[in-house]
């Protein structure tokens, strides 16, 4: 299932317009929890979250993901259903963090995960 990212922690999109020289990032958070009924990677049976928002070429996006439930993993996707980054413990701790900026615009996927398959639980992006 994806969600509509509406709200990101850390997750920062900016871009400079013109003369503008200071991006305009977007701080927001979004709280979710990784459970036996959501969807799974095909790779290793393991739950993730989805969170979907546009962006246009040369926007940089930034996201965290922290849990204190369970050894975070955090996936970038890119336009074409590509994995742009992976991220294990980029974060502090066994937390993730991705930093990617953009080559060409369209709608990117963050996706919220678990390092060993295992981990379930609260945690936000």
């Amino acid at each position: 299932m994806k969600k509509l990212l509406t709200i990101a922690l850390a997750l920062a999109l900016s871009v400079a317009f013109g003369a503008c020289s200071d991006p305009e990032p977007v701080d927001q958070t979004e709280n979710g929890e990784l459970t036996d009924s959501d969807p799974r990677v095909p790779d290793d049976d393991s739950p993730y979250d989805e969170y979907s928002f546009d962006v246009a070429s040369g926007w940089t996006i930034e996201a965290d993901l922290t849990s204190t439930d369970f050894d975070t993993f955090l996936w970038l996707i890119g336009p074409d259903g590509t994995a742009i980054i992976q991220d294990d413990d980029g974060g502090e701790g066994t937390n993730s963090h991705v930093s990617h900026t953009t080559t060409s615009g369209g709608t990117y996927v963050l996706r919220a995960n678990s390092y060993d398959g295992s981990g379930r639980g609260a945690y936000s992006l």
